[in-house]
């Protein structure tokens, strides 16, 4: 019952933000719109969008979205949206991954690809159960500048993980709505969108807002998160694959770990706390940077020269180790 539930729901959520766009000042779909496209060889393929995506081995496209010539047609929203396209992967457990692809037309918005990721992400946060893992941040895919936000919902005491990953393309901003019943399984799900393939459109200037380096707390810049590609070990920029792991499947990882030494300083002020670093774990398990999320200043250098020291076993997507993005919490506490 509760994965009927979650079938259905990952649908209503998109048709819901889409509504609500009605009032937003973002335009209806044209008439010409993309609302039908078609399975090549396993391909989704929409002509108007000039984009294709390969229907991963193992997902089903979803029957919400197949007409009974087998064309796929697109489900219309009251806010104009479509629901290009939805996809299921039945993973043996309580919940089944969901990819939902869905279209605005964005031609007459003024909203940036952040402000749409974070408009559907932030009509979320008013549902029970709702709550933001991460603000959105930019990522690239297939060549292009995509914005991603992370939240999940919790129920009886389990959560569905999820990702809502946006681009504006030819004058549409397009959706990718993920769901997944564990952090792991939602990555692995990210990862396939680097095998979309975009067909060309005018250039035009790309956009500012939100770009790596602009907000505190963005990953670096020419980060490339979630890639699969010929070669496994770089994105198609030639960069490592780059991906971002929760603390707890980071800490299933962990094969040394340093204690810190508590700074004299501290100790003498009875100073104490939680110190939150942001590190990268390179492909042989090393920590490769560390930075201060948060914590007292005091603290802070003996967690970061600490956390440094730590290794862990390689993080593996398709067999291959790739650069891992987390947060560490070091404990600070005085003994009484």
């Amino acid at each position: 019952m509760r994965r009927i539930w979650f079938c259905c729901a990952l649908v209503a959520v998109a048709v819901h933000f889409y509504a609500k766009a009605q009032n937003s000042g973002v335009g209806p779909s044209s008439t010409q719109g993309p609302e039908s496209g078609k399975i090549v060889n396993n391909v989704y393929v929409n002509d108007s969008l000039a984009l294709s995506f390969p229907i991963p081995a193992g997902w089903q496209v979803n029957g919400n979205t197949i007409g009974p010539d087998g064309e796929v047609r697109a489900i219309h929203t009251p806010g104009g949206g479509l629901i290009l396209l939805i996809i299921d992967h039945h993973t043996g457990g309580p919940f089944l991954s969901r990819i939902v692809l869905s279209a605005l037309d964005g031609k007459n918005s003024s909203m940036d690809t952040q402000g749409f990721v974070s408009k559907f992400v932030s009509a979320e946060m008013n549902v029970e159960g709702m709550s933001l893992v991460r603000d959105a941040f930019p990522v690239d895919y297939a060549g292009k500048h995509f914005f991603r936000e992370d939240f999940k919902e919790s129920s009886d005491g389990k959560a569905i993980y999820k990702a809502f990953i946006g681009v504006r393309f030819r004058g549409y901003f397009l959706g990718w709505l993920l769901a997944a019943g564990s952090p792991s399984e939602l990555e692995q799900a990210v990862l396939l969108l680097e095998k979309i393939e975009f067909g060309d459109e005018p250039a035009t200037a790309p956009e500012t807002s939100g770009l790596p380096g602009t907000v505190p707390g963005d990953p670096p810049k020419g980060i490339v998160a979630g890639v699969i590609s010929s070669s496994p070990r770089q994105s198609p920029s030639g960069r490592p694959l780059r991906v971002r792991v929760s603390q707890g499947v980071a800490q299933g990882l962990l094969v040394k770990r340093v204690r810190p030494e508590y700074p004299e300083e501290a100790r003498q002020g009875r100073i104490q706390g939680q110190v939150v670093l942001q590190v990268e774990i390179d492909t042989n398990g090393g920590i490769e940077n560390a930075t201060l999320v948060s914590g007292h200043t005091l603290l802070a250098p003996a967690a970061i020269e600490a956390v440094k020291q730590w290794k862990y076993k390689p993080y593996l997507l398709n067999g291959q180790p790739v650069i891992v993005e987390t947060q560490i919490v070091v404990n600070f506490e005085l003994s009484r």
